[in-house]
């Protein structure tokens, strides 16, 4: 009899031995589930924040080759952010606004200069003493590059106030008043800036002007959040 019986413990412990099999395959399976989870999904590191993302499968094309596996990857489409509070950021910081509005107003500027320069030169009465192509070339060059020149460093002047200023407004009101207010106070601030050398009445017209560019400005940015 003991050895039937442990003839019968050896088969009792075989027949325990599948049945534990598929279990810690179920737990390693569970397991390494939820630390692939962990892996493709970004936002478990990120403290909470989601960004926009979509589902990408790398063997989709070849699945059936592959014997119908699947591996569904969440790809985001938005920039991701190590901390929250660079992903938080509803605008741009001070220096990266500078160094945005002054050259923007460079280039625009230089280039509306250079436009209205050339439609100048066009308008230009005929001079015989001009007839070369190497003299109307000079002569195009030189009405163009005068105006675009002044129009660059007054257009770049303007983006620096204005930028400035906005950012110190910004600075100031903290989230307590609308963004666009503080756009259109900077408008008004850098153009009255601009033409203060010109006297009280000058400055307080271009304010005026600046103000309501700002707030084109701001509306703009309904539709385009990057200006």
């Amino acid at each position: 009899m003991g050895l039937l019986d442990i003839l019968g413990g050896r088969d009792r412990n075989a027949q325990r031995e599948p049945e534990e099999e598929p279990a810690a395959a179920a737990t390693e399976a569970s397991t390494s589930g939820s630390s692939s989870e962990v892996l493709r999904d970004p936002a478990a590191s990120l403290g909470g924040f989601e960004p926009p993302n979509r589902l990408y499968d790398p063997y989709a094309d070849i699945s059936t080759a592959m014997g119908g596996r699947r591996a569904a990857f969440q790809l985001p489409e938005g920039p991701e952010f190590v901390f929250q509070e660079e992903a938080a950021a509803r605008r741009r910081g001070w220096t990266e606004n500078l160094q945005f509005y002054t050259g923007l107003g460079y280039l625009g500027g230089g280039a509306t200069g250079f436009a209205i320069g050339g439609y100048r030169y066009i308008n230009l009465p005929a001079d015989p003493a001009f007839s070369t192509p190497k003299l109307k070339a000079n002569r195009l060059l030189n009405t163009s590059g005068s105006v675009g020149r002044r129009m660059a460093c007054s257009s770049a002047i303007l983006g620096l106030f204005f930028s400035t200023s906005e950012s110190y407004f910004s600075h100031l009101a903290d989230g307590r008043v609308p963004d666009e207010a503080c756009t259109v106070a900077a408008g008004f601030l850098a153009a009255g800036l601009f033409r203060s050398v010109r006297g009280p009445k000058a400055a307080a017209i271009a304010g005026t002007v600046g103000a309501v560019a700002a707030g084109g400005l701001a509306a703009a940015r309904q539709y385009f959040p990057s200006l």
